[in-house]
């Protein structure tokens, strides 16, 4: 049986009454019919996408603004992939008058949609893709060198050594993280992403684009203070701490201001109701939500660290990387169960970091000296405590702030930073 202990989470529906229903629970609506006739005009055809409208990758917004009217202009514009011709003969509501001429059009259609993809109206100068691209072979970069070498922090800063006089960090890993911050604002250049979630697949709306951009920029600030914390010898040490603690409850604060101007419908929730393939089980979803949820936690609880820089990257490395993976959705080269899965293993990167550390100091060490685990297992344990009072119904704010007080007052005595 599932566990009986979930968090009861207050919702307002659309009549305006307050109901409560469980986190973990609550599921993806599914319904891709809109709830108003849409047909558009395409190529002097007429095409009804009532029953599919809030499946669009686009939104069921701009649908229904062309709904009766002639969409032929802004349908090229975007670039529709083969798929999406497909769908206007599904669709149709009657044969054109200029069918010849369709014929011709789609016998050059796939040279030019490739292109059209390729570099979109908003990004006509394929800047994100280029930051995209540079930021992937960063996160190659950096956890090669944490798996192939003794350099725990991947570069970030070597190990504390009397007899090393230039051990420390380096100021080029820190212009290294400028073009992930740029990616992550970037993505404010599309202004196709639709403000409802799309029903059926997992694809990018407004308020997960926020709290991917807030929550990313949290895990840079917090790569950024670990790693001037090293730069400086650790001189501002319990500044750098302080520091990261502001980030952390100032990017919750952040995403609940984003949720309360973006949120399109107020029963959904940007983990517990995102969508699953067709054939995925109740208890699938569960489970898939409960690791999601327990990786979040532990996500924030790794930025308060101030330990290895590595870590707070490491968190970085599934929130760019769900954005991508929701492109590639949206584009039909993945599945929506590809994704979950994709995503599901790039948020074990923070355990990698950990068991690399733990297993350098056995084989460099032969042993594991007094604190050498207590980072990995700490965060554990403090991730479950956090997501299980989350679930009992403790208000968010009370936990993290009561967790921000205790890392401040018990400063670094359980944390192993003097290494770096």
């Amino acid at each position: 049986m599932l566990p009986n202990i979930v968090a009861k989470v207050a919702i307002t529906s659309h009549d305006g009454k307050a109901y409560q229903q469980d986190r973990f629970y609550r599921q993806a609506d599914t319904c891709a019919s809109g709830n108003k006739d849409c047909i558009l005009i395409i190529e002097n055809i007429r095409i009804d996408v009532t029953s599919w409208a809030r499946a669009h990758p686009g939104g069921e917004t701009i649908l229904k603004k062309y709904h009766g009217k002639d969409a032929t202009k802004v349908f090229k514009a975007v670039g529709h992939s083969e798929a999406a011709y497909e769908l206007l003969k599904k669709f149709r509501m009657k044969q054109s008058l200029h069918q010849h001429e369709e014929e011709h059009k789609n016998s050059t259609r796939k040279i030019s949609q490739w292109i059209k993809k390729l570099f979109t109206k908003e990004d006509q100068t394929g800047i994100h893709k280029v930051l995209g691209l540079f930021c992937l072979c960063h996160f190659t970069y950096r956890f090669y060198l944490m798996l192939c070498s003794d350099d725990l922090a991947a570069g970030f800063g070597s190990l504390s050594d009397e007899n090393n006089p230039t051990a420390g960090a380096s100021i080029l890993p820190f212009y290294c993280l400028i073009p992930h911050a740029v990616l992550s604002l970037s993505s404010l250049l599309f202004h196709t992403v639709p403000r409802e979630r799309v029903a059926g697949k997992p694809m990018i709306w407004q308020e997960f684009r926020a709290h991917n951009i807030i929550f990313g920029l949290r895990s840079l600030l917090c790569s950024v203070v670990s790693w001037a914390s090293i730069y400086y010898h650790h001189r501002w040490r319990t500044f750098s701490v302080c520091l990261s603690c502001l980030i952390v409850l100032g990017s919750c604060r952040a995403a609940d201001i984003a949720t309360a101007h973006l949120r399109h419908d107020p029963v959904e929730s940007t983990t517990a109701t995102m969508p699953y393939w067709e054939e995925c089980s109740f208890r699938t979803q569960y489970w898939f939500k409960q690791v999601y949820a327990l990786a979040q936690f532990g996500a924030t609880i790794t930025c308060l660290l101030v330990s290895n820089p590595a870590w707070p990257l490491s968190v970085l490395l599934p929130i760019q990387g769900a954005s991508f993976l929701m492109t590639l959705v949206r584009k039909g080269l993945i599945s929506a169960r590809t994704y979950h899965v994709l995503y599901s293993l790039s948020l074990l990167s923070v355990f990698f970091v950990g068991l690399r550390y733990i297993l350098c100091c056995l084989l460099h060490f032969n042993y594991l000296r007094k604190w050498d685990s207590v980072d990995l297992f700490g965060l554990f344990i403090l991730a479950l405590i956090t997501f299980q009072l989350r679930r009992s119904g403790w208000d968010k704010y009370v936990i993290w702030i009561s967790l921000v007080a205790c890392r401040i007052a018990v400063g670094d005595q359980y944390i192993h930073w003097r290494i770096w």
